[in-house]
């Protein structure tokens, strides 16, 4: 991954080339950004670009040994850090104590097919998308196995960690005495979507660089429209008609397909639904360029715009808030989106 073929964030760019060719760069960055923001790909484009044998003034040369290896993630002196679980396709071995080598493959696949990827598209890449992922300890002790190696064929052993903030505390105190003490020649490269669940004491010792969220027109160049999207409009839509139709009945196979989902779904779901609502709003008060609309949510958000009283608005985004806390506190599934479908319908 080469600096140019990053969407976005282009004074970045610039800013990351600076710090190296001037020796300003720091044994380890803490990348921040929203769900799929394209911090990842900064990630490989700076390690790419650090190894580089011919690095231009701009980018790296994409043509030497290195660059060759980066680009099919295969240089020996490139190491991936991600949450995993326990999987089907794991031995009995392998399931007590999962680490990242054991998902290597299906997780490069995914980083080079999609190098803008969301934490639920990793989940379903691995395949364990109806679980939550963590990095243990026992991942903390591969970490310090891979560092203690000389570098094979680069200038720098990069390690990259993708939401650092899902290391138990055993783990993050592990991975803390590695930044307090790293081996010569070492690069972390952590990508976070919530840094304040990380260790203040990590935090202070990395290099903080917040991601710019993409543009609408950046993020339709990036992925077009999500896969999951169209599903979860449809139920929200559902949800939403039968609130404005008082028809209860009509909930009862929207809360059940929710709670069907995993957990990083469910989330997914009640962040879209929010997103939703506040175009709602925005097009109900005659704000639609600030909407920002889809062509294929247009439709149904100008008519919900027209029909939904003003005083939903609140009462909803509290209910959505609300079943966010409920999922990560892992409440029975079936009882938190029965509550919000009835709230929702009571809203209206």
């Amino acid at each position: 991954m080469r600096f140019s073929e990053i969407i976005g964030n282009d004074a970045l760019k610039a800013s990351l080339v600076r710090m190296v060719r001037g020796n300003r760069l720091g044994h380890a960055i803490l990348f921040t950004e929203e769900n799929g923001g394209g911090a990842f790909a900064f990630a490989l484009a700076l390690a790419q670009y650090v190894n580089c044998r011919e690095p231009g003034e701009e980018d790296a040369c994409g043509v030497c040994s290195s660059c060759h290896k980066y680009r099919k993630l295969i240089h020996p002196d490139l190491h991936f850090v991600f949450p995993v679980s326990s999987g089907n396709a794991l031995s009995e071995s392998e399931k007590k104590a999962p680490i990242s080598d054991y998902f290597l493959p299906a997780f490069k696949e995914l980083a080079l097919s999609n190098p803008y990827f969301t934490e639920q598209q990793l989940y379903e890449a691995i395949g364990i998308e109806n679980k939550s992922g963590l990095i243990n300890v026992h991942e903390a002790r591969r970490i310090y196995e891979k560092l203690s190696l000389r570098a094979a064929e680069g200038l720098w052993k990069t390690m990259i960690v993708f939401l650092p903030e899902k290391m138990n505390l055993e783990a993050a105190n592990k991975l803390l005495k590695l930044l307090e003490e790293p081996p010569q020649g070492t690069l972390f490269l952590l990508v976070s979507h919530n840094p304040e669940r990380l260790l203040p004491t990590i935090r202070s010792r990395c290099q903080p660089i917040g991601l710019q969220p993409l543009t609408r027109a950046e993020r339709r160049l990036v992925e077009g429209e999500r896969p999951d999207d169209a599903e979860f409009r449809e139920i929200t839509r559902s949800i939403l008609q039968a609130g404005l139709d008082k028809r209860i009945i009509d909930l009862f196979p929207q809360w059940e397909m929710l709670a069907e989902l995993g957990r990083e779904k469910q989330r997914d779901w009640c962040l879209y639904t929010e997103n939703y609502l506040r175009k709602t709003l925005l097009v109900a008060r005659g704000l639609d360029r600030l909407a920002d609309l889809s062509q294929q949510e247009e439709a149904s958000v100008r008519d919900f715009a027209a029909k939904i009283r003003p005083t939903f608005y609140e009462r909803a985004f509290t209910a959505l808030e609300e079943t966010l806390s409920a999922i990560g506190s892992n409440v029975n599934p079936k009882l938190t989106f029965c509550d919000l479908c009835n709230r929702m319908l009571l809203a209206m």
